[in-house]
């Protein structure tokens, strides 16, 4: 009876899970990175790379699964609505439209024997959504962008000893994109980019116990370079103006590495402070192969930042946990580099939400508020002209339910 329960709960999770990879997901963090990987950890920041002690360790730091029994399954989706003013130009201000994005969340751990754990998981790390209306000042630049990935992330963790686990495994990254600008900025034209395809890279992790309050934990992921293929569409224009074309798209995805630290002064409290490290000095450059015109190279020349993230949770019974967090992102986009597909800043995130614990299964909810710094853009950097981005923000609340057996 045990075992056909948890074949219908496994049954339950990949439906769940192929509902989920229909929807789109969006950019907010650092660049166009993302770290919402389950809603516990989004309600403490993303503060979960150290504790590693539930199924989306799959995603933190897949070394830290040795610490589950059995079999564990976790499913899940946060929902991401962000906006901001801009004034490009000479042009009235205007404000992104608020959409609503949902990257999802899926895990499954199989702990194999008393040294040896699989793990399985499917998350987004990177992805881009923004969109203004199409008689903005500065929709010749762009007016509609989406990049969707999904990782797909087998991983082996192995007790090297009681305290100390190692976890490997390939990444895959599918990716996909709809980019969309006027072709010509005095007609009411169209030019329209979709291309997807898949790249490969890994990831590595340590987790260690210090003792019974404290743990340390590392996980790495690599650069991977993406080539994705599809075609450009014009609209409005005549064949002699511009002509549907096949199209591939070049870019390097960056390599992070990722550290934290947690401590449980008592069995009700749960602490944890982590730094990521993402090295955007690998996206160099977003190449265009067009089949029949010349290739277009736009030069990014970001730089590497930090992020920051502090998180807590308290069990106030043995059935109901809360949590907060805060998070400080770095912006990786130099000064002369700014791009009307990434409308941000450094940022700081707020976040709060409650776990429910009954029996094997757990729920879990997440709120996230978002608030990027102001950012001004010179009229020498390249694109419409001077522009004032403020108010830049995104609301975001995350779901996930988990099943041990």
């Amino acid at each position: 009876m045990r075992l056909k329960q948890g074949i219908c709960h496994i049954e339950a999770s990949l439906r769940a899970l192929a509902l989920l990879m229909l929807l789109p997901t969006v950019c907010h963090a650092g660049g166009f990175a993302l770290n919402e990987y389950g809603a516990r950890a989004n309600a403490m920041g993303g503060a979960m790379i150290a504790l590693a002690d539930d199924a989306s360790a799959v995603a933190y730091n897949p070394a830290g699964i040795t610490q589950l029994l059995g079999t564990n399954i976790m499913v899940g989706a946060t929902a991401i609505a962000p906006v901001a003013d801009v004034r490009a130009g000479s042009g009235a201000k205007t404000t992104t439209q608020a959409n609503i994005y949902t990257p999802p969340h899926a895990y499954l751990v199989q702990q194999l024997n008393d040294r040896v754990w699989l793990g399985l998981g499917m998350f987004t790390r990177f992805g881009v959504g923004t969109q203004y209306s199409t008689t903005w000042a500065g929709a010749a630049n762009i007016y509609r962008a989406e990049l969707t990935t999904y990782s797909f992330a087998p991983n082996i963790a192995i007790k090297l000893t009681d305290d100390l686990s190692f976890a490997f495994g390939p990444e895959a990254i599918y990716s996909e994109a709809d980019l969309r600008k006027r072709a010509v900025a005095s007609l009411p034209s169209d030019m329209r980019i979709l291309v997807d395809g898949v790249g490969f890279g890994f990831q590595a992790a340590l987790h260690y116990k210090l003792n019974d309050q404290w743990s340390a934990g590392f996980n790495y992921h690599s650069t991977q370079h993406h080539t994705d293929s599809g075609h450009v569409k014009y609209g409005g224009l005549t064949a002699n103006q511009a002509h549907n074309q096949a199209l591939s798209m070049e870019m390097d995805l960056p390599a992070s590495y990722n550290f934290g630290i947690a401590y449980k002064p008592n069995e009700k409290w749960k602490l944890e402070a982590d730094a990521v490290f993402t090295q955007w000095q690998d996206y160099k450059t977003l190449v265009y192969n067009f089949e029949d015109s010349n290739d277009a190279v736009s030069w990014k020349s970001w730089r590497n930042v930090w992020r920051f993230q502090l998180g807590g949770e308290y069990m106030a019974t043995n059935w109901l946990a809360l949590r907060a967090g805060f998070v400080w992102d770095q912006d990786p986009i130099r000064k002369g580099y700014e791009d009307y597909m990434l409308p941000t800043n450094d940022r700081k995130i707020y976040s709060t939400g409650f776990g429910i614990i009954d029996d094997n299964v757990t729920y879990d909810f997440s709120l996230m508020y978002l608030v990027n710094n102001d950012r001004s853009i010179d009229k020498n950097s390249g694109i419409v002209g001077a522009t004032e981005i403020t108010k830049s923000r995104a609301y975001m609340a995350g779901f996930s339910i988990g099943y041990k057996f």
